[in-house]
């Protein structure tokens, strides 16, 4: 994890002091404790400034950035998980691979290949014979980007993270695919990605107003993203898997776990459930073996660490207990897994439902998993401390999000993330999370409605666009928020290979929303087979809660769409 920086401007010739004077150091700082270094360049009357910052988390040594050569300045802040040589990846990261790989494909113009490389990134590079500025996302906007602009000063910042009152408007760079600023002329263009998502014109459009310019458009999309699949209501094509009849033909006396019992002797539905733990198991190895073997506090002695160097955010539903009880293969077992949990119920002794499912969840992987030590870490939040906190500092990482949504699951993840309870610290450098889950596998309370008025089509059109929203709503404000304790995000359920899995099934082969099954065992029914299978029953069956309704940090008489007065500046 890595804070990447640059500031260019006209006439402009303190570029080197701008950082400060924006205070935006210290924010770039928290996300790469490792190393931090910048770099200016003047030329003509045009000064660019350049930052970085370095959570050192691949390879057998730290690469310190900006990266500068004879022909480029290079920021990135990322994980490549495929795309490479894994074994040179291993020995030097991925930070110098990236940056070839991106070299190269300018001098060939093909800059929108990125979208093969597979693993959540953001980057910015310039290019010193054209003058070029280069900067992009991944395709799901798993990483932080932000542009910001004062039109008086005519300057403009690219950087992970800003800050509310800084002089500048900011906007979130949207996922659509490689931009690049032409210095000379002034000109902004975009390179898309070679798939179709039909929130490309419009975000593209969003970006255009907030420039008040026009972005020229290199390459048009022209593949379709979306599934094909064809529906019927004829009820041969609905028994594909027979998931109701199988239900219908059994007296399960009220007992919904014994559901799972019937699935799970299907050979075709426990193929699908091998086939998806297959690949969990892959992407969870991934994001955490490379990893050096020093927690927090021993990273910089490189002393001898027996400390946790793995957490896992953790309400106790069955999204974050699969993830617990797979990435206890890939964690040294004479390590403790941390298990982070939140709760803002103070006038209830912090016994918020959350914190209810997280123990008895705990309880479950510590009898499954008896050979792990599990660190089960209650962080309880006061209101006073929310208040401070977010006005303080909180409300600046969200920016420039600002509903009260954003308001609710910003703040919990940031104290989540942070890992502070009363008498432990996580030192953790690496947190698993569950985001995507409830978009792949149809968690959400109206993919319920949805399939109850409209059938199986009115179902796969909603998990279509919460999909294609994916990228636009949550992940850059997640990144923010936990990267600001010097953590890595991990997301596992957003593993590309996990994705097209996921994504190439029929809606009926991953959710089934029926009223003729139990809520906590349709939604998701392909995960919660999963979670039963590797032991956890009562996590499969727990039914779906938002973190910000878990934790008892929302209002549920606030509307979660409009502007939160506890944002504003």
């Amino acid at each position: 994890m890595c804070g990447i920086f640059c500031v260019f401007n006209t006439f402009c010739n303190n570029c080197d002091n701008l950082i400060n004077q924006l205070t935006f150091e210290a924010n770039i700082r928290n996300r790469g404790p490792d190393s931090f270094n910048f770099k200016v360049l003047t030329w003509k009357d045009t000064s660019l400034a350049f930052a970085s910052s370095v959570l050192w988390l691949q390879g057998n040594k730290i690469t310190v950035q900006p990266i500068e050569d004879s022909d480029s300045i290079f920021c990135y802040n990322g994980d490549i998980f495929a795309g490479f040589d894994v074994s040179e990846q291993k020995l030097s990261g991925d930070t110098q691979l990236i940056h070839q790989f991106i070299k190269k494909h300018i001098s060939r113009n093909s800059l929108s290949n990125l979208d093969k490389v597979q693993g959540p990134y953001a980057f910015i590079y310039f290019d010193k014979t054209s003058n070029k500025l280069y900067f992009g996302r991944d395709i799901f906007g798993r990483r932080s980007l932000l542009l910001g602009q004062n039109k008086e000063r005519d300057t403009f910042i690219i950087t992970s993270v800003a800050k509310r009152q800084s002089q500048f408007d900011f906007i979130e760079i949207p996922s659509v695919g490689i931009f690049c600023y032409d210095i000379e002329n002034g000109k902004f263009e975009v390179d898309f990605w070679q798939y179709k998502n039909h929130h490309f014109y419009g975000k593209l459009k969003e970006l255009e107003k907030f420039l008040s310019t026009d972005v020229s458009i290199i390459n048009q999309p022209v593949e379709s993203e979306c599934e094909t699949h064809c529906f019927s209501e004829n009820a041969n094509l609905k028994a594909l898997l027979g998931i109701e009849d199988m239900v219908k033909s059994k007296d399960y006396n009220g007992e919904s776990t014994a559901i799972f019992d019937t699935l799970l002797n299907c050979d075709t539905w426990m193929e699908q459930v091998k086939c998806l733990k297959r690949l969990l198991e892959k992407a969870i190895s991934q994001r955490i073996s490379a990893q050096p073997d020093f927690c927090k506090n021993c990273i910089k002695s490189k002393s001898f660490c027996t400390h946790s160097t793995t957490g896992i955010l953790f309400s106790g539903g069955v999204d974050c207990a699969v993830l617990a009880a797979l990435t206890d293969q890939y964690v040294d077992k004479n390590k403790p897994i941390d298990l982070l949990n939140v709760s803002f119920d103070e006038g209830n002794h912090y016994e918020s439902p959350d914190r209810l499912t997280g123990l008895q969840t705990f309880e479950e992987l510590k009898s499954q998993y008896p050979g792990r030590k599990w660190n089960f870490v209650p962080v309880n939040v006061t209101k006073a401390s929310l208040n401070e906190d977010r006005e303080r500092h909180i409300a600046d990482l969200i920016y420039p999000l600002n509903t009260i949504m954003d308001d609710s699951l910003g703040c919990a993840l940031w104290y989540a993330s942070r890992g502070v309870a009363e008498s432990y610290t996580s030192p953790c450098r690496i947190l698993i999370v569950g985001m995507g889950a409830d978009e792949l596998f149809g968690g959400y309370s109206r993919h319920r409605t949805s399939f109850k008025r409209y059938s199986w089509k009115g179902l796969q059109e909603v998990l279509d666009e919460d999909w294609m929203n994916l990228p636009y709503r949550n992940l850059g404000r997640d990144d923010r928020v936990v990267s600001d304790h010097g953590r890595q995000l991990r997301t596992p359920y957003l593993d590309e290979r996990v994705v097209e899995f996921v994504r190439g099934l029929k809606c009926w082969e991953k959710t089934y929303p029926s009223e003729n099954l139990p809520q906590g065992v349709g939604e998701k029914i392909l995960l919660r087979s999963l979670a039963y299978h590797l032991g956890l029953k009562g996590a499969a069956v727990l039914k779906k809660r938002a973190l910000q309704f878990g934790s008892r940090i929302a209002n549920g008489k606030e509307n979660a769409h409009e502007v939160s007065p506890r944002l504003a500046f």
